[in-house]
């Protein structure tokens, strides 16, 4: 926040610290209160060789939210009237952000379905793995999941070059849209079969936690390496690897002794090919490419593979 505070004082105030302490400080009690509180903060920082800044430092009424690491905090007086609480809110645009990230994704209608549906998973189940501590998230999750269930229908339709309804119908006929089990919860979504494998739309948002359960234990390494949208016109697509690693049954293709952990393209795709050319190259390669061991796929590579 910039710029004088002019606010009517009342219950409590907020210390809003510097950014690069990553603080919010929320006072019960009265603004002279709030400004012994921030002096005595100020006072603890320069004995750590730390120095608050002035310029960024603002105090303010706890009923105004305040941008911080990708929330909105406020204060809020609890039912008794006595005590304020922080509520964390996901900012508005954040919510549009998601969503323009899912459509962007929905609009690479020339990619594989399996790499368009692994990637909005992992945008979508990133996304709310860090907003899961917000308060009461669930409304918001559940509108960015319908949003991503329809772009994804949308994807398929121009894929398909089908209507939406035509699409929905051969989507249940085939099986491809039917109820799936995560836990304890059952939804429909899409499903679409790598040999034996099932992958689905992931529709099943994080359940709420509270900030004070984060530990450095949490990780979320499934969607730290998302999928990259243009890796099939090389001939290397999600659903290549997916389909090698599935017929190979987890042994590599070359020695039939060593776990299948790579794969091999046999056939480099051409740069210079138009994009239905490029499309059934990429469907070729699904056939073609070999599921090898770490050695075998060097030695393919006459010990120039980089990996």
């Amino acid at each position: 926040m910039s710029g004088d505070v002019h606010v009517r004082f009342c219950e409590g105030v907020g210390v809003r610290l510097p950014r690069a302490t990553h603080l919010v400080v929320l006072v019960n009690g009265t603004e002279e209160e709030a400004k012994d509180i921030k002096n005595k903060v100020e006072t603890h920082l320069e004995a750590m060789g730390l120095q608050l800044s002035v310029e960024k430092t603002r105090i303010t009424h706890w009923d105004k939210p305040i941008a911080f690491l990708g929330y909105d905090i406020h204060g809020e007086l609890r039912k008794n009237g006595v005590q304020i609480k922080a509520r964390l809110t996901i900012p508005q645009e954040k919510e549009r952000l998601i969503r323009r990230e899912l459509l962007k994704t929905a609009s690479y209608y020339h990619i594989p379905e399996v790499d368009a549906m692994l990637l909005m998973n992992a945008k979508f189940r990133g996304w709310c793995n860090y907003y899961k501590y917000a308060s009461s998230p669930q409304q918001v999750f559940e509108g960015i999941k319908q949003k991503m269930w329809w772009f994804f229908v949308h994807f398929l339709a121009r894929k398909r070059k089908s209507s939406i309804q035509s699409l929905l119908i051969w989507a249940h006929t085939t099986g491809m849209y039917k109820t799936v089990a995560k836990g304890n919860d059952r939804r429909k979504t899409f499903m679409i079969k790598v040999g034996k494998r099932g992958i689905y739309l992931d529709v099943f948002p994080p359940k709420t936690a509270e900030i004070r359960a984060v530990t450095n234990k949490e990780t979320w390494t499934v969607d730290l390496k998302p999928v990259n949208p243009t890796n099939w016109t090389k001939g290397r697509s999600t659903a290549t690897r997916l389909t090698a690693l599935t017929r190979s049954e987890g042994t590599c293709e070359r020695c039939g002794e060593n776990p299948a952990q790579q794969v091999h393209h046999k056939n480099r795709m051409k740069t210079k090919r138009t994009m239905p050319a490029r499309v059934m190259s990429d469907k070729d390669q699904r056939e073609q490419a070999q599921a090898l061991c770490k050695e075998c796929h060097l030695e393919v590579h006459q010990g120039n593979f980089n990996g």
